[in-house]
Parts: structure tokens; sequence; C-alpha cells
């Protein structure tokens, strides 16, 4: 009986991803500056990029779930309304846009939703979105799509045979 249990199988650790960008690093390091080598340099960044946000997110979760204990995901999803409008009033302000995506994990979270599951949903929502129609871009209003309303029902005129 054969098992696929290897580590390559699974999700990947973020234990293992430090291991994959210090094998990548060095691997650069020696390289004959060719494209392989500038490869892995990218790939190298893209891991930190990754393994920094993963403990920025992980951060957040132990003090969400320290400070606001066990609560299901409507209240950070109402609080992400008030941000999202903090954040249309001052566009720029990094702070009400951190305060949104750290509303988004904490809400995903307590849902149980994984980030593989938002993906798949990403995946089909946007096959959807491209086959609606939508109005002009305008500024600062909301585009919402356009709903083709079913054509209303109009009853034929009443034939009377009076003899």
């Amino acid at each position: 009986m054969t098992t696929n249990n290897h580590p390559a199988n699974g999700p990947v650790s973020l234990d293992r991803l430090h291991q994959i960008s210090e094998i990548l690093s060095k691997a650069a390091k020696q390289s004959d500056g060719g494209n392989l080598g500038y490869a892995m340099a990218d790939a190298v960044k893209v891991i930190n990029g990754v393994i920094a946000r993963e403990l920025v997110r992980r951060e957040h979760s132990v003090w969400s779930q320290t400070t606001f204990g066990d609560v299901d995901p409507v209240g950070p999803l109402k609080h992400l309304s008030k941000e999202a409008l903090e954040a249309a009033a001052e566009p720029s302000d990094l702070s009400e846009w951190a305060d949104m995506q750290f509303l988004l994990w904490d809400a995903q979270r307590r849902a149980g939703i994984s980030d593989k599951q938002i993906t798949l949903a990403m995946v089909e929502k946007l096959v959807v979105n491209k086959q609606r129609e939508w109005p002009e871009p305008k500024d600062g209003e909301p585009r919402l799509h356009i709903i083709e309303l079913p054509a209303p029902v109009v009853p034929e005129p009443a034939t009377v045979n009076i003899p």
C-alpha cells in the first residue's frame, strides 16, 4: 500500500517557507549570475513578503482573540463597513486600509473560512462579474451591475361576446 504523505503534498508551513527562502538565497548567491540565479533571488523576495504578512496576520489573530474573545464574524464585518467609509473619506490614509485588512482577516478566521476557500470563491465570482453589464465609471460612486428586469406581463385585452 502506497501513501502519499510526503511533506511536499501538504500545506507549506511558515517554518518551511523560512527554509525554502534560506535554500534559495544561498543557491542564488552561488549562482553563476544567469537567469536561474535572478529567478531564485526574486523567489526569495516573494517568499519573504509572504512570511512578513503571515507573521502580522498571526500576531493580529492572537491579539484579536485575546481582546475580543470567542465572537462570531458579524461584529468585525459591521466594523468593516465603518472603516470602509473612513477609508473612502481619506483614501490615502494607510491606517484605514490596515484596519479593513485586519477586520477582513478577523471575520474570515472567526467564520472558519480558509484562504483557499476565499481564493476559489474569488475565481468563481470573477467569472460572474466579467459576464455582467456595468454602468460607466463615475468617481466617488459605487458601480453596481446592471440588473435586467423581466419584461412586464401585460394581460391581453378581454374580449366579450354579447349576443
